[in-house]
Parts: C-alpha cells; sequence; structure tokens
C-alpha cells in the first residue's frame, strides 16, 4: 500500500513548484491545493496523499487541514517565503504522490486563494454537502473519492 504524508511535506512541495514557477502562494492557497491533491489521490489511485492524522475539515472558507492551519496562520493573506517545518523531512514523495502534486499544481496553480476556495464550495460537493450536515465536520474520504471521481468521469 503507497504511503501517505504529513500535509506539511505535500505543502511544501506545492511552494517549491510555485518558486520553480517565480511564484508565491498564499497559506489558502496551500489548504486548498494540499486538499485537491489528496482528493486526486483518492479518485485515481484509491490512497490517501495525506496522512491518517492529518483530516479536513469543512471549515467556513472551504476544506482545511487544522494541522497545517497552525503552521500557517500567521502569514495571514501574504504569500508564504518559507518552507514548512515536516516531522519526516528525509522521507521524499514517491513517483505516484510527485505526479499528482504536479497535475493539481498544473490543473489549479493558477487560481488565487479566493477562486480555489469557490472550486471547493461547488454545490454537491464533499465541502458543501458536509457543511450542510454539520458546520466545521470533518470531511470524509468516501465522499470526497466519489464526488471527484465522478467529477473526473472515472
Amino acid at each position: 500500500m503507497p504511503i501517505s504524508y504529513p500535509a506539511e511535506k505535500i505543502a511544501n512541495h506545492f511552494i517549491e513548484l510555485a518558486a520553480a514557477d517565480g511564484r508565491l502562494l498564499t497559506h489558502m492557497q496551500l489548504q486548498k491545493l494540499v486538499y485537491l491533491a489528496h482528493s486526486l489521490a483518492l479518485a485515481l489511485h484509491d490512497r490517501r496523499l495525506v496522512a491518517n492524522n492529518f483530516y479536513f475539515y469543512a471549515w467556513k472558507h472551504g476544506p482545511v487541514a487544522p494541522h497545517l492551519y497552525e503552521q500557517l496562520k500567521g502569514t495571514g493573506a501574504q504569500p508564504v517565503h518559507h518552507l514548512l517545518p515536516e516531522a519526516m523531512p528525509a522521507l521524499d514523495l514517491d513517483p505516484q504522490a510527485q505526479e499528482v502534486v504536479k497535475q493539481t499544481y498544473e490543473a489549479y496553480g493558477r487560481f488565487d486563494g479566493w477562486e480555489l476556495r469557490n472550486i471547493t464550495h461547488l454545490p454537491g460537493s464533499p465541502w458543501s454537502l458536509t457543511s450542510e450536515r454539520e458546520a466545521y465536520g470533518l470531511i470524509p474520504d468516501d465522499l470526497t473519492r466519489s464526488y471527484y471521481r465522478q467529477l473526473l468521469n472515472l
């Protein structure tokens, strides 16, 4: 079974991809990009990209991994200028995980945080269904997997 990773490790890969493009990402962009990459991994490969102890919750402005939020909350709406401290810095993403992050960045990396928020807020999305049921509730992986499989016509 493929390994899953701390949310910070996935966020750092997005920070590095953006830096290679001469760009910086904000906290909101990182939250949504990590969520979208996790969703894509669930849909395409039936695997959790983000480790089991990192869950996404339906917060007001979209899916949020609280541990990642704690790491980034001091940045506000400003771009993140540094890599995040990681629990497993020596562990590299496996090739499949790297490809999922790259595909997610290529598809969504050009959007600002509010545009990404709106994408995750679409009617029928895992965020909207969870929010309707319970404000700040846990977004189930099964719901995310089935929504993105349907979205991708899988």
